[in-house]
């Protein structure tokens, strides 16, 4: 049996079938639905209503799986300079925000949830030949040990520390940004779900 939507998505769904949840990020303009489109680079381009837009919208990628409880899912969105999008994830590059806004939420379609920060970084797109930690590449820990791995990278790469402990079995949520400090940089906040 389907489980029923949340009756304030159920409108919203029937405009736009690719809505998979809503992340809202208290101190911030981050307040908007989250789509997947099977062609991600549409959804650069293009709001929610499909209208052409340099704003583009919230995404995940198709591989992303929002409502199991899979290791980690990508959120991504444009880093505008007016602070639209995620133009006010840039926030988190400073401790002290974080420690007043160290929680937010995603809704999936079916359930709300909550996440506490666990690491913030600046990274980049990699060639596919670099054999170096790739955020953006990791969906799924089959082992404790891939778990490890990507744990411990986060936390390493961290401008801070967030004190949060993880450990395998738990999951993630993943919000990436484009960051101007080398070519194809990102700006990256990874949050561990708290319920």
């Amino acid at each position: 049996m389907e489980p029923a939507l949340l009756a304030r998505y159920v409108l919203l769904y029937e405009k736009n079938k690719d809505l998979v949840g809503w992340l809202k990020i208290e101190g911030t303009q981050i307040d908007y639905p989250v789509v997947r489109g099977m062609d991600y680079e549409y959804y650069l381009h293009h709001n929610f209503y499909g209208d052409e837009d340099k704003y583009g919208c919230l995404f995940v990628k198709d591989i992303a799986d929002v409502d199991t409880p899979g290791t980690n899912f990508v959120i991504y969105g444009h880093n505008m300079k007016d602070g639209a999008m995620f133009g006010e994830l840039d926030f988190y590059q400073k401790e002290d925000f974080w420690k007043e806004h160290p929680i937010f939420s995603f809704d999936t379609l079916y359930e709300e949830r909550s996440y506490e920060i666990a690491a913030v970084f600046f990274s980049q797109i990699y060639g596919n030949e670099e054999n170096v930690f790739k955020y953006y590449e990791f969906y799924e820990a089959e082992t404790p040990e891939e778990f490890t791995m990507f744990y411990e990278n986060i936390k390493k790469l961290s401008l801070y520390d967030t004190g949060v402990e993880a450990s395998y079995g738990d999951t993630f949520l993943t919000l990436s940004t484009c960051a101007y400090h080398v070519d194809d940089g990102r700006f990256v906040v990874i949050a561990k779900r708290m319920s």
